[in-house]
C-alpha cells in the first residue's frame, strides 16, 4: 500500500530581480537631472543608445550563435536613412515630426536588415562570420565611392530642432528645467 504525500511547490518571487532592475531604472530616470552638463547628457545619450545596440548584438551572438563582424552596418545605414529624412523633413519634401525621425531611421535599419541578412543567413558558422565582414567592408567602401549620401570626411549636417514640438517633445535644449 503507498502512501501519497502532498508535496508543496513554490515559486520564488525574484525580489531580488525585481528590486536590482527597479533601481537601475530610477538611476536611469535621475542620471540626467544629476548630471546636467552638456558632455554628461551627451555622454548619457551616447551610453543609452549603444546599450540599445549591444542588447541586439548579444541576441545574435548569445541566443543565435551568430558571429556576426558587419553588426554595425545597420545602424549606420539606419542613422544615414534618418539623417537624410531629417534633412528632407526640414526643407517640407517630408512630412515626418522630427521626434518621428528615429523610428524612420529604425526602419531604415530593418529594410538593409532584411535585404543584407537575406544574403548573410543562407550560411552558418566562420561562413557567415567572413560574408558579414565583406558586407561590411562593402559599406565601408560605398562610403568612399557615394559622398553625396554618405558626405565624405565630413558626414551630413542637419538641424536637429526644426519644426514645431509634437506633444511638447522637442530635441532643441538637452534637459527641461521648469523653474
Amino acid at each position: 500500500m503507498g502512501r501519497t504525500s502532498t508535496h508543496y511547490v513554490f515559486k520564488p518571487l525574484n525580489v531580488a530581480r525585481y528590486a536590482i532592475w527597479s533601481l537601475f531604472a530610477l538611476a536611469l530616470i535621475v542620471a540626467p537631472l544629476v548630471f546636467t552638463s552638456s558632455l554628461a547628457l551627451t555622454m548619457l545619450s551616447q551610453i543609452g543608445y549603444l546599450v540599445v545596440i549591444c542588447l541586439s548584438y548579444n541576441i545574435l551572438l548569445g541566443q543565435g550563435g551568430m558571429l556576426s563582424f558587419g553588426h554595425a552596418v545597420y545602424v549606420g545605414l539606419g542613422s544615414f536613412i534618418a539623417i537624410h529624412a531629417m534633412n528632407m523633413a526640414s526643407k517640407g519634401a517630408l512630412p515626418v515630426p522630427l521626434v518621428l525621425i528615429p523610428i524612420v531611421g529604425g526602419l531604415g535599419g530593418i529594410f538593409f536588415a532584411a535585404l543584407f541578412g537575406f544574403v548573410t543567413t543562407k550560411k552558418s558558422g566562420t561562413t557567415f562570420a567572413m560574408i558579414t565582414l565583406g558586407i561590411g567592408e562593402l559599406v565601408a567602401s560605398m562610403a568612399l565611392m557615394f559622398p553625396g549620401f554618405f558626405g565624405g570626411e565630413g558626414g551630413v549636417t542637419t538641424n536637429r530642432v526644426y519644426g514645431s514640438a509634437l506633444f511638447g517633445i522637442t530635441f532643441g535644449p538637452q534637459i527641461r528645467c521648469t523653474t
